[in-house]
């Protein structure tokens, strides 16, 4: 993969609706907006604490110099700028070119098709200038909404994943989606 393509100015996209950005430390806010509303992080973790909350925004903001970081970008309606979500993707094996990628969309922006558009470019940029080899996620079989994404995304269900995390006490299965790069061969991989 290709790392140096890996900046502010490359993690920039628009849509027809959309403008996507790399979040900075400015947008602590839209951040919080996200990370701590418990009825949009139910199927994806844990509200942190506090002092963990700001430790977790201080780290996806290193995610330059720290690939071991979610790089995560923020979606904003271009007409009327309004927050909307994120999108955002992790560097989860450079040697098997493997990247995660995830989101999360504030409760009212919900069922616009704001995910689709904003992860489109978001993928286009992973396999075309980072060079990924496969892109895939991962959400709780209850998420409905999380999983039919992915496959607006053509992503392709790959398994299920038994007892694969835990939110408070709850222990949830995941399914897990993937799509190989387009332009990379089964042959040259």
């Amino acid at each position: 993969m290709d790392l140096s393509c890996l900046t502010p100015k490359n993690l920039s996209f628009r849509t027809e609706r959309l403008s996507i950005r790399i979040m900075n430390r400015h947008d602590l806010q839209h951040f919080t907006a996200l990370q701590t509303n418990s009825a949009l992080m139910a199927y994806i973790g844990d509200v942190p604490e506090p002092d963990a909350f700001k430790a977790k925004f201080e780290a996806r903001n290193q995610c330059f110099d720290d690939h071991s970081q979610w790089f995560t970008l923020l979606i904003f309606d271009r007409t009327s700028s309004a927050f909307c979500g994120s999108v955002g993707f992790l560097l989860e094996d450079i040697d098997a070119m493997r990247v995660e990628i995830g989101y999360i969309l504030l409760s009212e922006q919900q069922g616009k098709g704001i995910l689709t558009e904003a992860a489109k470019p978001m993928m286009e940029f992973i396999f075309t200038s980072l060079g990924a080899r496969k892109i895939f996620a991962k959400c709780a079989v209850e998420n409905t909404s999380s999983w039919k994404v992915m496959e607006r995304l053509s992503l392709t269900r790959e398994g299920c994943l038994a007892s694969d995390f835990c939110v408070g006490d709850t222990w949830f299965d995941s399914y897990y989606y993937g799509l190989l790069n387009p332009s990379i061969s089964e042959k040259s991989a």
